[in-house]
């Protein structure tokens, strides 16, 4: 499944934080103007999402970051 998160700001912090996240994994795809879009191995992708949102933020300038994160249908 593909999960995409938005966000004008900070994609490439974005894209390192969402790598490192161990579990579910997700693997990089492609960036389509400010949409990053990652293939995970989640089998639901309400879990998928929320493990990239508590991932970012977590982070230092996570809780003050515009993002979304939706699947990709």
């Amino acid at each position: 499944m593909k999960i995409q998160v938005q966000s004008p700001l900070k994609r490439d912090f974005i894209r390192e934080t969402v790598d490192a996240v161990a579990d579910p994994k997700f693997t990089f795809v492609e960036e389509k103007g400010m949409n990053l879009v990652f293939d995970t191995d989640a089998a639901d992708s309400a879990v998928a999402i929320a493990a990239i949102k508590k991932a970012i933020k977590a982070t230092e300038i996570g809780a003050v970051l515009y993002f979304s994160v939706t699947e990709v249908k």
